[in-house]
């Protein structure tokens, strides 16, 4: 009885230490995507509602990582201030902005990314309601927006 009771406590502490591990890694992961993010980026092309935005509309706007948190600006002027989680384990990846200022504050907006090198690719539902499934702004409220790093 001892024994077997000496088993499963061992069991149980493995398990458990294992699962911490398993958090502690996702965490790493999620640290290592967020460091690809850092900086300044420019936007290239805008798609919305299943339409290209004519690139006059966004000349000027820059988006700005700094940790978990990110900051859309037109010149000194903020539109967008939120706090992002993202989920690297997900295919394709996944994130979830809380805007904190701007017209949506308060609003979650669900989203999916890609990242690769200087090019960030993020489509998302600026409504909250349904996170897309694949790099399209299609009609509706999806928008997809092709990002590129500008260089120090």
């Amino acid at each position: 009885m001892r024994i077997a009771l000496v088993t499963l406590l061992c069991t149980l502490v493995l398990t458990a230490s294992g699962g911490i591990g398993a958090r502690a890694e996702g965490k790493a992961d999620v640290e290592k995507e967020l460091k690809k993010f850092q900086g300044t980026w420019t936007f290239e092309s805008v798609e919305a509602g299943g339409k290209e935005v004519p690139a006059a509309e966004f000349k000027g706007i820059t988006v700005t990582f700094e940790g978990d948190k990110y900051t859309v600006n037109k010149g000194d002027e903020v539109i967008q201030a939120a706090t992002q989680k993202l989920d690297p384990s997900k295919s394709p990846k996944t994130l979830d902005a809380t805007v904190a200022e701007g017209p949506n504050k308060g609003t979650v907006i669900l989203g999916i990314y890609e990242i690769s090198g200087d090019t960030l690719k993020v489509c998302f539902d600026p409504e909250g309601k349904k996170r897309p499934t694949e790099f399209k702004g299609e009609s509706g409220a999806q928008t997809l927006v092709v990002h590129k790093r500008v260089k120090k």
